[in-house]
């Protein structure tokens, strides 16, 4: 049960990501880039950001990057950076790449693997041990919070993304 649950979370994970694109990609070069007044700087600099933590989380889960540490990092080793990611088209096939990779990474979970304890050793932080379950609720909240900044910064600019509620996924999924 557990893993059909966050097979869902990270399906509404990848719709809600979709939405925000949807809208990021109707923006001008300098509203993409313009300072926001929440999450990690611009549009652009809190998405790279989101994808890193996502793609770090998974290369530590899936054993790509067993030293994932307080930076979130690709399978390489390497952040990408904003400049990796200049436009809408490069934010949208970055995060497509991540929701691939996860999806297959989901699809293989059964409630036996949610149970599975990871230790996270972060520079200048106590070592940490969770299930597998609770780090991936982690990153769909985490993605949750910076959906939310950039759907304030979107709206801002009037492309706003609209609902991006779980209740909205769960309606257009029962269509």
């Amino acid at each position: 049960m557990l893993a059909n649950v966050i097979r869902m979370l990270y399906d509404y994970n990848a719709w809600a990501n979709g939405r925000v694109l949807d809208r990021v990609g109707e923006l001008t070069a300098e509203q993409l880039n313009a300072p926001g007044t929440a999450g990690h700087g611009s549009i652009r600099e809190t998405l790279v950001h989101a994808i890193n933590a996502q793609r770090g989380w998974l290369a530590f889960w899936d054993g790509t990057n067993p030293s994932f540490g307080r930076v979130a990092t690709s399978a390489s080793g390497t952040a990408l950076r904003a400049e990796d990611l200049p436009d809408a088209a490069a934010l949208r096939k970055a995060w497509q790449a991540v929701d691939a990779n996860t999806q297959a990474f989901t699809s293989k979970l059964d409630d036996g693997a949610m149970a599975r304890e990871y230790t996270r050793a972060r520079p200048g932080q106590p070592t940490q041990t969770l299930p597998l379950w609770q780090m991936m609720f982690h990153v769909v909240n985490h993605g949750t919070q910076h959906r939310s900044e950039i759907a304030a910064m979107l709206t801002a600019f009037d492309h706003s993304p609209g609902a991006l509620d779980m209740t909205a996924f769960l309606r257009e999924r029962a269509r």
